[in-house]
C-alpha cells in the first residue's frame, strides 16, 4: 500500500526491508550506576556521538517529509541529546547543511542563510562564525538547485579557539568567540590559482575533520596544532598540477615539497620513521609507488607494476583553453593519438560527463566497461577529448551543448581534429547529455549514447530502482539542476525543451544506445522511448539492450561485446571502415549468439 502520508515510499522500504527488520536504537549505558538511556528513536533512527560521549545529534525530519520544495525530504529538525538523560534540546529547525561537532565536543557546525553557525554545547551559545570577517565560505562553483553548500571544514584547532574553514583556494582560521578570521596560507592560492587544503599524513592520507555522519560510534580525533608547521596538499586549477607544500607555525606564505606536471597520489607516512610513501601518476605514467621523507627530498621509486607498458602505443595528454557562450573560461583534456603529428588533422571521439579536465593526469587502464577508454583510442589513432561542463539552472541539456560544442570547436581550431569525423560519447548523465546534443546539432558524424534520461517528464515519476527512491528531487535540486519547484507541471514546456524524446525528429545523426534492461539509476524505458520515437520518425538508431543487465554492464562477456559493437560503430563512422553485418542488418532473435562480424 503506497499511501500518501508514508514517510518513506513503499519502494524505499522493501530495498531497506532487512535493514529494517533488524534495526536497532542506538542508547547509552552508564557502568557505574548501571542504568540505560535509549538515544534514538523512529522519528530519529540514528544519532552521531560527540568525541566524549557526553552528547549525541540527532536529525528528525518527519516534519519535512512531505514538504518537496527542493526537490526531496533532506532538511531536518537537529537535536542535541543528552546520553545520561536521554533529554533533547532543539539546535536548529529546517537545516540541509551540517559540518559536525569539534574533537573537544564543545561545538556543533551548522549552515544557516548562507552563514556558518557554531553552536556551543555547553552553554548553549551560537556564532556567526563569518559575520565579523566578512567572509563568505559558499561554493559558488556548485550548480545545483538546492542550498549551496560551503567549500568545506579542513579541522578545527587543538587548543579549541578556532575552526578551520576551505574557500575556493585558500584556509581560514576562525575563531569561535565570533571575532576576526585570519587565512593560514596568507592568500597564495587565490594568487596562484592552486587549491591549498590542509592534510595529516598518515596511514590513510587524510585531512582535518569532516562533517558530521548518520550512525553511532564517534572516536575522538585530535584537533589540529597551528603552533606548528602544517602540510598542505596542493592542485593547480588550471595547470592540473599536484603535490604537497608547507605552511609555517600560525599561517604565512606556503612553500612547495613536491609540485608536479603529474597527479601525486594520497602519501602515507611511517608511524616510527620519517618514511613516506606516495604515489605520482600521468595519463602515460602507471601509478607506480615512490618512497621519500616529510621533506618529499629524493624521492625513490620502489615497484615496477606494468613494466609492459612500454611495448605499447600509448599517446599523450594536452590541455585545452576555452570558453562557452557566455565567456565563462573552462578547459579539456585532449589525449593526442600515440605517435602524432603536429599538422595532421585525425578522428576524434569526444567523451562527456560534467567536469573532465580535472583526469588531466590519470593514467588510462583499459578495462572492459561501457564507456570508451582513452589509451585504447589513443594507440588506434584517435584523439580522445573531455571538456568540461558547466550548467544554468533550469537549462541542463542546453547547457552541455553549450560546453562541449564550444570544445570541439576550439580543438578544430587548434588544428587538431577532421571536423568531418567527430564521434560523441556518454553514459548516465553523459547519456542525457549526448542524448539532448545529437537532437541540436550536426556536429558530431556518429553519437553513442549509454543508459540516457531520454524524458525528463516520465523520468520524473519514475523510481531510482537501486534506492526506491523518487526521481523527482534529483531532477529539480540535484543533477538534473531544473531548480527547485520547478516541476513538469508548473514548467512542461521547459521540461519538454530539455527532453531529447521531443526533439528527435530534428535528428539527422546516426546513432546507439545502449542500455542494461535492469538498469536500478536510470529506466530502462527511457532508452525504449528513445528508440522507438526514433524509428519512428525514420532516424538512424540502434538500440543495444542487455537482458539482466544494471546500470553498468557486470557481465564481462557483455562488456566485452559492447566495447567491440561500439569500436565498430565509431570505426565505421569516424574512419570509415566497413560496416560490420550487425549494423547493416541488426540481429533475429533465431541468430542471438553469432560471433560478431
Amino acid at each position: 500500500i503506497f499511501h500518501w502520508n508514508d514517510r518513506d515510499l513503499q519502494s524505499e522500504q522493501i530495498v531497506r526491508i532487512a535493514q529494517l527488520r533488524r534495526a536497532t536504537f542506538a542508547g547509552a549505558i552508564a557502568v557505574a550506576s548501571k542504568t540505560f538511556v535509549r538515544l534514538a528513536e523512529d522519528t530519529i533512527p540514528s544519532v552521531t556521538p560527540t568525541a566524549d560521549d557526553r552528547f549525541a545529534i540527532g536529525r528528525d525530519v518527519t516534519p519535512y517529509a512531505h514538504d518537496f520544495s527542493e526537490g526531496q525530504p533532506s532538511r531536518a529538525d537537529v537535536y542535541l541529546i543528552d546520553t545520561s538523560t536521554g533529554a533533547r534540546t532543539l539546535i536548529v529547525k529546517k537545516s540541509l547543511r551540517t559540518m559536525g561537532t569539534s574533537p573537544d565536543s564543545k561545538w556543533f557546525l551548522y549552515l544557516e542563510a548562507g552563514h556558518v553557525m557554531a553552536k556551543n554545547l555547553i552553554d548553549g551559545k551560537v556564532v556567526n562564525v563569518d559575520a565579523a570577517t566578512g567572509k563568505s565560505f559558499i561554493n559558488t562553483d556548485n550548480d545545483q538547485g538546492a542550498e549551496k553548500p560551503i567549500w568545506g571544514v579542513a579541522g578545527w584547532s587543538k587548543d579549541g579557539k578556532f575552526v578551520l574553514l576551505n574557500d575556493k583556494f585558500d584556509v581560514w582560521a576562525m575563531p569561535l568567540d565570533g571575532s576576526k578570521g585570519s587565512m593560514l596560507t596568507a592568500g597564495a592560492g587565490a594568487k596562484d590559482q592552486v587549491v591549498l587544503r590542509l592534510t595529516q599524513l598518515g596511514a590513510t592520507g587524510g585531512g582535518g575533520r569532516g562533517g558530521g555522519g548518520g550512525g553511532f560510534g564517534g572516536g575522538a580525533q585530535d584537533g589540529i596544532d597551528l603552533s606548528k608547521p602544517q602540510t598542505l596538499t596542493a592542485y593547480g586549477e588550471w595547470t592540473k598540477k599536484t603535490g604537497y607544500f608547507t605552511v609555517p607555525a600560525r599561517g604565512g606564505t606556503p612553500a612547495p615539497l613536491v609540485f608536479a606536471d603529474k597527479n601525486i597520489g594520497n602519501a602515507i607516512k611511517a608511524k616510527d620513521a620519517d618514511r613516506v610513501l606516495f604515489t605520482q601518476q600521468t595519463f602515460e605514467e602507471f601509478p607506480d609507488y615512490w618512497v621519500t621523507n616529510t621533506s618529499f627530498a629524493s624521492p625513490r621509486k620502489i615497484t615496477d607494476a606494468n613494466p609492459q607498458l612500454a611495448e605499447y602505443a600509448w599517446g599523450r595528454k594536452v590541455l585545452v583553453d576555452y570558453a562557452n557562450a557566455k565567456g565563462k573560461k573552462l578547459q579539456a583534456t585532449l589525449t593526442l593519438p600515440a605517435g602524432y603529428t603536429a599538422g595532421k588533422k585525425y578522428p576524434m571521439l569526444v567523451y562527456i560527463y560534467e567536469i573532465m579536465s580535472n583526469t588531466q593526469h590519470t593514467f588510462s587502464m583499459p578495462v572492459y566497461d561501457d564507456r570508451p577508454h582513452m589509451s585504447t583510442y589513443a594507440s588506434d589513432g584517435y584523439l580522445v577529448l573531455q571538456p568540461d561542463i558547466v550548467y544554468d539552472i533550469g537549462k541542463p541539456g542546453s547547457s552541455a551543448l553549450d560546453c562541449v560544442t564550444a570544445a570541439v570547436k576550439k580543438v578544430i581550431e587548434l588544428g587538431y581534429a577532421d571536423p568531418a569525423h567527430i564521434g560523441l560519447q556518454g553514459h548516465s548523465w553523459g547519456g542525457y547529455e549526448s542524448s539532448f546534443i545529437v537532437t541540436q546539432t550536426n556536429m558530431f558524424a556518429a553519437v553513442v549514447t549509454g543508459a540516457p534520461l531520454t524524458n525528463l517528464i516520465s523520468m520524473y515519476g519514475e523510481l531510482y530502482k537501486q534506492s526506491g527512491a523518487w526521481n523527482g528531487g534529483i531532477l529539480e535540486t540535484s543533477q538534473g539542476r531544473m531548480g527547485a519547484n520547478v516541476t513538469p507541471w508548473n514548467a512542461t514546456a521547459l521540461y519538454e525543451s530539455q527532453s531529447p524524446l521531443f526533439s528527435v525528429a530534428k535528428i539527422q545523426t546516426p546513432f546507439l544506445i545502449l542500455q542494461g534492461t535492469i538498469d536500478g539509476a536510470v529506466d530502462w524505458n527511457q532508452g525504449l522511448e528513445f528508440y522507438n520515437a526514433a524509428r519512428r520518425n525514420g532516424k538512424n538508431v540502434i538500440f543495444l539492450s542487455y537482458p539482466d543487465e544494471p546500470h553498468h554492464l557486470a557481465k564481462v562477456p557483455n562488456q566485452k561485446d559492447f566495447q567491440i559493437r561500439m569500436k565498430q560503430y565509431f570505426d565505421h563512422y569516424l574512419k570509415g571502415a566497413p560496416m560490420p553485418e550487425w549494423m547493416k542488418n541488426g540481429l533475429p532473435q533465431t541468430r542471438k549468439g553469432e560471433v560478431i562480424k
